[in-house]
């Protein structure tokens, strides 16, 4: 009876032990998985912070544009562990989505035409080259679908999934894929996906959280490189206007042509950097002197590079001939031809001749030109007829453009104005005038040409509260000794 006693109690202890040595088996399985998982979190921790940290160092180098997007694609794949991936971002348009980076083992994320589906069969590059090339709209297939959702999907069997139409399904293979949006704020920026085989790798819950976060560090970083890039481009343009507005400045007169018996001043204020007015003066073989007044409808680029076809054109053709209507004849047949259909150009070209003073002048549609007589004390309005260039290519121009000859005398002041004096505006949208002109230029004539050019600006500056208009403002003025 011990004896069986003994025996149970010794089978007992085994089967305890035996118990106790499975349970500690078991808990040391679990630490160590707990162990591996907590590494495996760690490890991709660890990588998301080098992805983080090589995006941050990009953009703050300023690298390009493509480099960046291979890097977010690359990085993803490197952190998700997965083989493939595709970055598409949003087209200018708001319509498309382009492919900016495709990685070389990613499968089609869109749908495939018949030709390159076969094509792609036997051919490789030519599947790569499609896919890297083709926009997908963004209301349409898989990627539009998760750019419209805007949330992240976890796809475990990509050639099942009923968004993608067309053929070359079986070029996906096992494949199980995570998408997500990329947007910043109010932003939406494009969709990035990473790719693997289902024998190379299955997402895992945890990952499906690790790649959200991806995408949204993602989509941060990238509209901070798409502003870093706006901001150089703008930067790079506006140092380039800057050039181009000190080649304006060069082209104008520098200083008044000396011509006896006659005082000069002439000003040109670009309401922007670069500016559609533009004044000179043209010393002419016999000793006259045109003087040219004209301004480019529009503004900016366009408008400054007609200004200086403009003066390049009117310095040729003014010594062809001494008539003020055949020189604007002459630059309106040039230019016609190179000037767009919604642009045309006002113009005013006078010829003074220094022996006996007399002057003549063909207006081309521009403002008016005023005379204050000393005698009087009078503001006069010079009335001529005239087409603006680039309206016609000629036969009308020339038929209503004429030449109008007319005298000053001692005291007498000639202002040549573009419309950005007299259509300047205020506050309350009212417009500074021919009657605000009249006054200012009665009361500023008697003190010289360079006063009624400072005094009339400073009128117009007054009378807008400070706020430039936005329109260019040139002034020409003559007056006789």
């Amino acid at each position: 009876m011990n004896t069986l006693l003994i025996v149970i109690l010794c089978l007992a202890l085994v089967a305890v032990i035996t118990l106790l040595v499975r349970v500690s088996m078991q808990k040391n399985e679990a630490i160590d998985r707990l162990l591996k998982e907590e590494q495996a979190i760690v490890e991709e921790e660890r990588r998301m912070f080098c992805y983080l940290h090589d995006l941050g160092e990009a953009i703050a180098r300023e690298d390009s544009q493509s480099a960046v997007y291979r890097l977010i694609v690359e990085g993803a794949m490197r952190v998700m562990e997965s083989e493939g991936g595709a970055l598409y971002l949003l087209d200018n348009a708001g319509r498309s989505l382009v492919p900016r980076y495709h990685s070389d083992q990613c499968v089609p994320l869109v749908a495939l035409p018949e030709r390159i589906a076969s094509m792609a069969r036997s051919n490789r590059p030519s599947l790569l080259s499609f896919l890297r090339l083709h926009a997908v709209n963004v209301s349409e297939g898989l990627l539009g679908g998760i750019f419209q959702t805007q949330k992240v999907e976890v796809i475990n069997r990509l050639k099942e999934d009923t968004r993608l139409t067309g053929h070359g399904a079986d070029l996906r293979g096992e494949t199980t894929v995570m998408i997500g949006p990329l947007s910043s704020g109010t932003r939406q920026l494009g969709v990035l996906a990473v790719t693997s085989t289902a024998e190379g790798r299955v997402f895992t819950p945890n990952d499906y959280e690790v790649f959200r976060s991806l995408v949204e560090q993602s989509a941060f970083a990238l509209a901070n490189a798409m502003a870093h890039q706006e901001a150089a481009e703008k930067k790079q343009i506006e140092i380039e206007l800057r050039s181009a507005s000190d080649i304006q400045r060069i082209l104008l007169p520098a200083q008044p042509p000396g011509i006896s018996g006659l005082t000069i001043a002439g000003k040109n204020i670009p309401a922007r950097v670069l500016s559609g007015d533009y004044f000179d003066y043209i010393p002419l073989e016999d000793g006259s002197l045109g003087v040219v007044i004209a301004d480019v409808s529009g503004k900016g680029t366009a408008a400054a590079i007609i200004t200086a076809m403009c003066r390049s054109a009117m310095r040729f053709s003014a010594q062809m001939t001494n008539v003020p209507s055949a020189t604007l004849a002459a630059v309106n047949r040039q230019l016609y031809p190179d000037i767009r259909e919604d642009m045309f150009i006002t113009m005013i070209y006078l010829i003074v001749s220094p022996h006996d003073g007399r002057m003549r002048l063909a207006r081309a549609g521009h403002t008016r030109p005023l005379i204050w007589r000393k005698k009087t004390g009078m503001v006069e309005t010079l009335n001529s007829g005239g087409l603006a260039v680039g309206i016609d290519k000629g036969n009308v121009f020339e038929r209503v453009t004429k030449d109008l000859d007319f005298q000053l005398d001692h005291g007498d002041t000639l202002l040549l104005y573009t419309d950005g004096v007299n259509e300047a505006t205020d506050a309350q949208g009212e417009e500074f005038g021919e009657q605000r002109l009249h006054t200012t230029l009665t009361r500023l004539a008697p003190q010289g040409p360079q006063s009624v050019v400072d005094g009339l600006i400073q009128e117009v500056d007054n009378f807008c509260g400070g706020r430039r208009g936005h329109d260019d403002i040139t002034l020409v003025v003559i007056q006789k000794n």
